[in-house]
């Protein structure tokens, strides 16, 4: 084997291997969230939801600059009250 086709192949090598690199990395910073879009911008955003039960969930809603706990199951949505925004603001830090 000559030198010039032991370099390209090495060289090719390299390549795939960094791109392999680059796109598990890429993985990883997505699924912890670090390439998703922030919600500052948007009127609406979700800034913290929990599971009560299976069917039930508890969330902290951002409607402009207005803070709400809204209660979601299958068949109903209610808003459970305003939040202070003092309160809220300071847990998103």
């Amino acid at each position: 084997m000559s030198a010039h086709v032991v370099t390209s192949y090495l060289i090719g090598l390299g390549t795939v291997g960094l791109a392999l690199a680059a796109f598990y990395a890429m993985a990883r910073g997505w699924k912890s969230g670090r390439f998703r879009v922030t919600s500052q911008k948007r009127l609406i955003a979700v800034v913290e939801s929990a599971a009560l039960t299976p069917n039930v969930v508890l969330q902290i809603v951002r409607i402009g600059t207005r803070y709400y706990a809204v209660a979601g199951s299958a068949n109903h949505v209610a808003v459970l009250c305003e939040l202070p925004a003092a309160d809220v603001e300071p847990a998103r830090s």
